[in-house]
């Protein structure tokens, strides 16, 4: 008897402890519970909304503008959370926090997401694929992410992936690509060290990784009418010393040398991180015009001047959001960058070929 008491009570204490863990501040894991929208594959997508950079210890008023604007998809472009600080930590609690933000909730009920991640929610700092924590990371993208948890293969490194939406004629390829978890150390300006604001460019090193190169390729030859392609980090924009695909020139020529050999057309690039808003253009020869597009960010706006030469129209340097605008019978993308109430601060037409 004394036995049988003795195991009880042990029993019970193990419960309330492992009922303690899971709602503790400090818990390993996190898996999101709030209810959210599944992509509807078959249906024509007309609009897609996309940003980033959005503090989870902070308001997120412009969740509500977004929504009201009825975009069929969501892009999360990277530092969906901010969890590189030591205040900030661990990852799965800022997810959680994300979770209480009523802005956030009420868009969730209503427009399916997709998402990549930059440093902040990788968990370092301009961090790549030297960071320690990358796994641990990964693992804690995977379980707030599940749908790529389930879109990936389970040998996968990284989280890149993609999703091909809607019927023929009407098909839109969405290209989540991951440019942190192989990403090489980088170079940073004699006596600029540790300042993360002067980077410069270096011959060697990687920012996919082979393996993402060679699947990313095998996407470019799907059959698509549209492609959006989603680099957390700056593409075509070349000027500014942060991070940068230019921060690894091979690379930047490596990704628009396989547009050309894919024969990839309707291309339209997507970024986040500067915590501006922008419209990049360059003409690629033997290809044709490419356009990305900067949506930075949902409440992590900084007031400082940007220029690079490939900028179209005015720079924006409040909280914003980008929204493309497919319409179809016109072949034609309206991609805007949008601030509070949806005004229009800098917009792009699209001809689709």
């Amino acid at each position: 008897m004394k036995k049988i008491l003795l195991l009880s009570l042990f029993l019970l204490g193990c419960a309330q402890t492992a009922k303690h863990d899971s709602g503790s501040s400090t818990s390993a894991t996190y898996i999101s519970s709030l209810p959210s929208q599944e992509i509807v594959y078959e249906k024509p997508v007309h609009k897609i909304a996309f940003g980033s950079c959005a503090n989870q210890d902070q308001p997120e008023p412009l969740w509500k503008d977004v929504l009201q604007a009825k975009p069929d998809l969501f892009l999360f472009m990277g530092d969906n959370v901010y969890a590189s600080h030591p205040t900030q930590q661990p990852i799965a609690e800022q997810y959680r926090k994300m979770d209480q933000i009523p802005e956030y909730i009420a868009i969730r009920k209503e427009v399916p997401f997709m998402a990549t991640w930059d440093d902040h929610d990788f968990g370092e700092r301009d961090g790549g694929s030297d960071f320690k924590g990358k796994d641990n990371a990964r693992r804690d993208f995977l379980n707030y992410w599940g749908y790529v948890k389930n879109s990936i293969p389970l040998e996968q490194k990284g989280i890149y992936h993609a999703k091909m939406i809607g019927p023929k004629k009407k098909s839109v390829q969405v290209i989540m690509l991951d440019t942190r978890y192989f990403r090489s150390p980088l170079k940073e300006s004699p006596g600029n060290e540790g300042k993360a604001q002067d980077y410069i460019p270096q011959e060697e090193g990687t920012i996919l990784g082979e393996a993402q190169w060679e699947w990313l390729e095998g996407q470019l030859k799907r059959p698509a009418d549209v492609r959006f392609i989603v680099s957390s980090i700056q593409l075509i924009a070349n000027d500014p010393k942060y991070e940068k695909w230019g921060n690894f020139p091979k690379e930047r020529q490596r990704f628009f040398d396989l547009l050309k050999s894919t024969r990839a057309k309707n291309v339209i690039l997507l970024s986040g991180d500067r915590h501006i808003a922008s419209i990049s253009k360059m003409d690629l020869k033997n290809y044709g015009s490419l356009y990305e597009i900067t949506s930075s960010s949902i409440n992590r706006a900084n007031k400082y001047g940007d220029a690079d030469s490939h900028y179209v129209g005015p720079v924006y340097s409040k909280e914003n959001f980008g929204l493309a605008d497919i319409d179809w019978k016109k072949k034609l993308v309206t991609v805007d960058i949008r601030g509070f109430n949806n005004e229009v601060v800098n917009s792009v037409k699209i001809k689709l070929r």
